[in-house]
């Protein structure tokens, strides 16, 4: 089945098929993902699963497509289970299978960005643990 040309679109563009769309990552880079960033690519799947889902009441984008690496990627944001903003690299492999390549919290540029495209401002529990994601009314945006 070659849904990207049904659909009229290249092969590169970041689409989901539910029924068929498959959602993985590299083993061999997890604990490098998970020592770099604080975030399991593991958890990464579920929490990209559950973003993906239409019953997820979450905000959530993605970017248009951008090279790196010679592959073609897009990035997306969404709001994990604790509040904080959190992004997710990936890139389209064969047979409709979305390869994630990092999951991390979001930057403080990040999101400021995901504030102003969703108006999501919640804000967050455990300021020690904020790392620039810490949007708080009362305060706004983190310097």
């Amino acid at each position: 089945m070659d849904i990207p040309e049904k659909l009229g679109i290249p092969e590169y563009e970041f689409r989901l098929v539910f029924g068929v769309t498959k959602i993985e990552y590299d083993k061999s880079k997890e604990d490098v993902n998970r020592t770099k960033h604080g975030y399991s690519l593991e958890s990464a799947v579920y929490y990209f699963e559950r973003l993906l889902l239409p019953l997820n009441r979450k905000p959530f984008m993605t970017s248009d497509s951008f090279v790196e690496n010679g592959e073609i990627r897009h990035m997306h944001m969404g709001v994990d289970d604790s509040g904080y903003v959190v992004l997710f690299v990936t890139t389209m492999r064969d047979e409709e299978t979305v390869r994630i390549i990092s999951f991390r919290r979001a930057s403080e540029a990040e999101c400021k960005e995901f504030h102003e495209h969703t108006g999501y401002n919640k804000q967050i529990l455990s300021p020690e643990k904020s790392a620039g994601c810490d949007i708080n009314p009362l305060r706004g945006f983190p310097r």
